[in-house]
């Protein structure tokens, strides 16, 4: 049965101190600052003008990155205790990550970009991405890169790193809980079915659960999250530390209708395949 992954990423108050951006449905998750195993700086993305300026230029645009996960390759990678934890939950092909992290509201004032008062900041998904293949790269992950030279802009492909880094390929479609119309990663827009925090002005760590998953509702749970008093009857508090929360799924149907619920704001592969046309 497919397991869903709560995978935290991009800035936190530790790592990079500012929360990613959000425009209108537009966001911009922006990778942890990252000097190692990197050749990806803020300007080659196109984040250096707002990371520069959302931080008072304590992060410069020409800094360089983690810039993991890459949905524009559907690659993810991870490795050390993270890892490990995936591993000792049988996490594997077919099992769906969906990314989350700490975002807020931006707009532009005497063509600066800044945060938006109104919003304090909040927990929300970005993307998604289900695994196809899983390669056990290694401490030094050279002899991926010349099977794979395309793969070189991805930081687990480059340096060297613990002896459990691990590379996440996404599958060409998703197929999971009878879901088939979507790529098997990709970024979705915002709304209030992204969003996780169900009132970020008292606390966004307070997220809205789905019956699916809420113990209390006779959901699965998740790791991390085992004491009771982090759920109620229609939220979860989430743990401060972690990066990698795994679920399985017992109400099917429930999930299922959950992430229809959420991948409407995400393009369908039709879509995706039409804009790719007029592009061209």
């Amino acid at each position: 049965m497919t397991k869903i992954i709560f995978s935290r990423k991009g800035f936190d108050s530790t790592a990079g101190g500012i929360p990613s951006t959000k425009r209108d449905k537009y966001l911009k998750s922006f990778p942890i600052p990252y000097e190692k195993n990197t050749l990806t700086t803020y300007n080659s993305l196109g984040l250096g003008k707002d990371i520069q300026e959302l931080s008072n230029y304590k992060i410069n645009a020409t800094d360089t990155c983690h810039y993991d996960p890459n949905l524009e390759y559907g690659e993810f990678g991870q490795v050390g205790a993270a890892q490990t934890h995936l591993e000792n939950h049988n996490v594997g092909v077919g099992d769906l990550f969906l990314f989350w992290g700490w975002f807020r509201e931006t707009l532009t004032v005497n063509k600066k970009t800044v945060f938006s008062k109104i919003d304090p900041g909040h927990y929300r998904f970005f993307g998604w991405l289900q695994i196809g293949q899983i390669i056990h790269l290694g401490e030094d992950p050279s002899w991926y890169l010349k099977e794979e030279p395309n793969s070189k802009s991805h930081p687990h492909t480059i340096g060297s790193w613990g002896g459990n880094n691990t590379l996440y390929l996404a599958s060409d479609k998703l197929d999971a809980f009878g879901l088939k119309d979507y790529y098997g990663f990709g970024k979705f827009n915002a709304s209030d079915k992204t969003n996780l925090s169900i009132n970020p002005s008292v606390k966004k760590s307070k997220w809205i659960c789905p019956k699916w998953l809420n113990p209390n509702h006779g959901g699965c749970g998740m790791t991390y999250h085992k004491d009771p008093k982090r759920w109620d009857d229609k939220t979860v508090d989430i743990v401060g530390r972690g990066q990698e929360f795994v679920a399985e799924p017992k109400k099917i149907n429930d999930c299922k209708k959950w992430l229809i619920n959420i991948l409407k704001d995400a393009y369908t592969i039709d879509e995706v395949e039409y804009f790719k046309k007029l592009r061209n």
